[in-house]
């Protein structure tokens, strides 16, 4: 088990078999026992996720989701978002402890801030969220992820001269 510390509180790591950290000049070193494909393998994601869990503890991980979409809007009452995004019912979703969230409103359209330690928890949370109203193609509406581009499509014509 390796622990991280930081100022934003504690995480630990369990380490795989084969794999080791020791501390050189202030800085984790991963090191695998052998030059297997699967040693070469877990030593990559053992070291992601120590570097996550580390970034995770200094400063945070944050996603930012755009929802748009005529009449969509949110507020976050606590530990629960509460959304009306299209249906004919509101959305309701519950945050996991160490997860906190900001909505910014804005006109036909509000922006959802998700921000925790654990990237992992956080990630999942982002995606369960987008799978509700994934933004479409034809007038983006819905929920997407900042940054990430939407494949647009054009709008379909009616054919000239039937």
């Amino acid at each position: 088990m390796v622990t991280i510390t930081g100022p934003r509180g504690e995480m630990l790591h369990e380490l795989p078999e084969g794999i080791s950290v020791s501390e050189q000049d202030g800085r984790m070193v991963v090191e695998r026992s052998d030059d297997s494909a699967d040693q070469r393998r877990l030593h990559g994601v053992t070291r992601a996720h120590l570097a996550n869990k580390v970034k995770g503890v200094s400063v945070g991980h944050e996603i930012v989701m755009i929802v748009q979409g005529k009449g969509y809007q949110a507020e976050v009452a606590g530990k629960v978002i509460d959304m009306q995004i299209g249906f004919s019912h509101r959305v309701v979703v519950e945050l996991p402890r160490g997860v906190t969230a900001e909505v910014r409103p804005g006109q036909n359209q509000f922006t959802l801030v998700l921000g925790s330690n654990d990237r992992h928890l956080l990630g999942h949370l982002a995606s369960t969220i987008y799978r509700m109203r994934p933004a479409e193609p034809y007038n983006l509406t819905g929920i997407r992820y900042e940054g990430r581009p939407i494949r647009r499509k054009t709008a379909k014509t009616a054919a000239a001269g039937a």
